[in-house]
């Protein structure tokens, strides 16, 4: 799975899924730190890359963010651990292919 794991994304999980065969890129060294939300969705569309993260905007939190045509939204639980995180991409992965538009909770425990 390809993500770009947001800046408040802890290094433990990007190494977890990292070491499970994910393509991780992360703000902070492929996308500057500090980007402006639009500018994740727009690195997202352009490299096919599910977002990783905690922030409630992209969730429908910022009315001015158009969420519109994404590759996908991972609202992260940065609270779990590493391991919670990588299992339930794993399971999410196992169960779909194509999650554009869409928003799913990690860990969640949707499944």
């Amino acid at each position: 799975m390809r993500l770009l794991a947001d800046e408040h994304v802890p290094p433990a999980i990007v190494s977890a899924l990292r070491g499970e065969g994910h393509d991780v890129a992360i703000v902070g060294e492929d996308v500057e730190l500090g980007s402006e939300d639009t500018v994740l969705l727009q690195y997202a569309r352009e490299t096919d890359r599910l977002i990783l993260s905690e922030d409630t905007d992209f969730r429908g939190a910022d009315p001015e963010l158009n969420v519109e045509h994404h590759p996908g939204i991972l609202a992260c639980n940065t609270a779990a651990s590493a391991g919670e995180i990588a299992a339930a991409i794993r399971r999410i992965e196992m169960y779909t292919d194509d999650l554009a538009g869409t928003v799913l909770y990690v860990p969640g425990n949707w499944l």
